[in-house]
Parts: C-alpha cells; sequence; structure tokens
C-alpha cells in the first residue's frame, strides 16, 4: 500500500484536469453538456477511485476522495454549466466511494 497523499494527489489531479479541461474542448465543439455530465464525470469518479482503492486500501481516510472529488467539481458547476448541476454532486461522491470499494476489493483478492 503506498502513502495516502501521493495516490490522492495524483487522482485528484487527473479528476481536476478532467472537470476543467474537457468542458472547454467538449461545449464548445457542440457537445451536449448532459454527456459529461452523466457519463464522463462519473466515469472518471469510479477509474479514479478504483486506482485509489488499489492503491491505498480503506483506512479511515478513504473517505476523503470521494469528498475532495466532489468539491473539486463545485468551481467547474459555475463556470461551465449553472446551478442546476450542484445535484451530480451526490452522484459523484457516491461513484468515487463505490470506485474505492471496488478498488479495496481487488486489492483484497490479490
Amino acid at each position: 500500500m503506498k502513502p495516502l497523499i501521493p495516490a490522492l494527489g495524483a487522482v485528484l489531479i487527473f479528476t481536476g484536469l478532467i472537470y476543467y479541461l474537457l468542458p472547454p474542448l467538449f461545449l464548445h465543439a457542440g457537445g451536449p453538456a448532459w454527456f459529461l455530465l452523466l457519463a464522463v464525470n462519473p466515469l472518471t469518479c469510479l477509474i479514479c477511485g478504483i486506482v485509489f482503492g488499489l492503491l491505498c486500501g480503506i483506512k479511515k481516510s478513504a473517505i476523503l476522495l470521494p469528498i475532495l472529488a466532489a468539491a473539486a467539481f463545485i468551481p467547474a458547476v459555475y463556470l461551465y454549466y449553472n446551478d442546476s448541476a450542484l445535484v451530480y454532486l451526490a452522484f459523484y461522491i457516491i461513484t468515487s466511494a463505490m470506485g474505492v470499494g471496488i478498488g479495496w476489493i481487488i486489492c483484497l483478492k490479490k
């Protein structure tokens, strides 16, 4: 198991890149915002949660990833979307927590 801070930092940097670099490119090209909100961002949260669960397992601090991943989305709501996108925060927290759990289960089976 790797230390928590480097793994958390790497996962949050990747999540931040998806939250902040993809919407301007995607929305400028005429893509629908719902695709980012309902497919890309949850998939990112799930994958990052699995990676974090594989690297760090489940500790008391495992709840940090879902909370920080959702908190990183809040400024993106006001930059690229509107206030109605705040509803997806709960969905991203649950998806990240599921990813951490899946990663932890995979780590246990190794």
